[in-house]
């Protein structure tokens, strides 16, 4: 987003923020898909991917309020091979440490029905009901390593296989 607030989905403001990066890369002699591949390698891997669950009527949203409930009163001990190390309720502004069992408050003032879980390995997944589609939302986002350009694709293929394995492990 081009500012650090949203009023509303900024479609305008977003393809202009995109045309100025653009015009920046081709200044600089680099497409797009080389400066993303420059931000990898300064700031670190990552790949994200979403994915939904349509539950229709009555049925359908005691269903995902279910989903949701067991989430939080049993959120997974692993995922991916890789030990969950913070679970983040933004509905009690609440964060446990499942490894050392620290509790801390999210410091907002707005609660959302979120949950994120995050592993040591540093993948994130983030839960959440639509509020206005009767459906559940999974968003995934894994970490890898990429050293130069030419693993990026493998980097890639690698990220795709973890984010797969971890919907897997939760019946996605």
């Amino acid at each position: 987003m081009p500012a650090d607030f949203v009023r509303d989905k900024d479609a305008v403001s977003s393809c202009a923020l995109m045309a100025e990066i653009t015009a920046w890369a081709i200044d600089q002699g680099k497409t797009l898909y080389e400066l993303l591949q420059d931000i990898y390698l300064e700031y670190g891997f990552s790949k994200e991917k979403m994915k939904y669950i349509v539950r229709k009527g009555k049925s359908g949203a005691e269903e995902i309020e279910q989903i949701m409930t067991k989430f939080r009163n049993d959120p997974p001990k692993e995922l991916g091979g890789s030990p969950m190390e913070w679970v983040k309720d933004y509905e009690t502004l609440s964060a446990k440490n499942l490894i050392t069992r620290e509790k801390i408050e999210i410091n907002q003032k707005i609660t959302s029905n979120v949950l994120q879980f995050f592993t040591q390995d540093g993948t994130k997944i983030s839960v959440r009901p639509s509020g206005t589609e009767p459906k559940i939302k999974f968003y995934f986002e894994v970490t890898g390593e990429l050293t130069s350009r030419s693993g990026f694709d493998d980097a890639e293929k690698k990220a795709e296989a973890k984010i797969d394995a971890v919907m897997d492990e939760l019946g996605l």
